[in-house]
């Protein structure tokens, strides 16, 4: 069943290439927003991380940057993942996919948006509070993981089936268990997918030109391919579509 979703997810992917490229774009700019401006991050697996370190090095106009930038990448992270959500939904239900990108900018974008939000909130604490204690490198990936969770599904959840955000949280964390065999097929690709991009881009090309180009594969074909995925194991419920 793995491999059919698989299937069908590469066919998906490869039959609407050209919207998912292009609601990509964001997701592009959201991923380099950290990298280009002065912020104390690093870049590892194609995506940005802040240097919880740094933090109470950083003054008040280095933290309103972070901040900003911030802010921005995960409201433009959150429109690509809906519009890719968008146009999957629109393929596998006939909806009008027109009138869903404009529902989508303003409903289901600010959704994900708040709980992108949120979540980013309490990993920053939870980096912070770990790193306090001397306990970050095993405690902090296990308490991420708890918060990660109810955010997985979260934006299938509100695109296709229009749940209220509460809603989809508890979705998102019920159909990873009742499904955990197609989440640690996810999970599988998608370190194995970003570790063989990373390796191959930093061994044929200069570090910072390598880290430039696994960021821009993973946000503009890696990571949107995994959210099409994402979709199709969430979708998966509905045999009917099969």
């Amino acid at each position: 069943m793995a491999e059919n979703l698989l299937s069908l997810s590469l066919s998906s992917y490869t039959k609407n290439i050209k919207l998912i490229s292009f609601f990509s774009i964001p997701a592009l700019i959201a991923f380099l927003i950290p990298a280009l401006v002065n912020t104390p991050v690093f870049s590892a697996l194609g995506g940005t991380f802040l240097r919880t370190g740094s933090i109470p090095d950083v003054s008040a106009a280095e933290l309103g940057v972070v901040i900003t930038g911030v802010l921005l990448s995960l409201y433009l992270m959150s429109f690509a993942i809906v519009n890719i959500n968008i146009v999957i939904k629109s393929q596998r239900t006939s909806t009008n996919i027109k009138n869903e990108v404009l529902k989508g900018i303003t409903g289901y974008t600010l959704n994900v948006f708040s709980f992108f939000l949120l979540g980013t909130i309490a990993l920053l604490i939870i980096q912070l509070f770990t790193f306090e204690l001397g306990v970050q490198s095993w405690l902090a990936p296990l308490l991420s993981l708890i918060v990660w969770l109810p955010l997985f599904y979260a934006p299938a959840g509100l695109v296709i089936d229009e749940l209220r955000p509460f809603r989809a949280a508890q979705k998102s964390f019920s159909t990873i268990f009742a499904k955990f065999h197609y989440f640690l097929v996810w999970l599988a690709i998608s370190i194995i997918l970003l570790s063989l991009l990373d390796a191959l881009a930093l061994w044929l090309l200069p570090h910072k030109i390598g880290s430039l180009a696994v960021l821009l594969v993973n946000s503009m074909v890696l990571v949107p391919f995994l959210i099409v995925f994402q979709s199709h194991i969430y979708m998966s419920k509905y045999t009917i579509l099969d």
